[in-house]
């Protein structure tokens, strides 16, 4: 077969820029510290609900950033 009209495939994936892996350490920080306020929520029953409260968006924003935001500015 003939290589004459063929290209080479091009792959949409760029490498791992400053601002993904960035982001990945921050999401990172994010979710293992919400992980973190879970339990310190039930040392201090005064502020309980809102330590707590505070650590589900802090997970919930460790989700989001890789699974939302990093798709849009990658552009996959």
């Amino acid at each position: 077969m003939s290589q004459l009209g063929k290209r080479p495939v091009e792959s949409r994936q760029s490498s791992g820029g400053v601002v993904t892996v960035v982001s990945l350490v921050v999401s990172l920080v994010l979710f293992i510290g919400g992980m973190y306020l879970f339990g310190l929520a039930f040392q201090f029953p005064d502020f309980g609900t809102l330590i707590f409260s505070s650590g589900l968006v802090a997970v919930c924003l460790g989700v989001f950033i890789p699974l939302q935001v990093l798709r849009h500015v990658d552009g996959a």
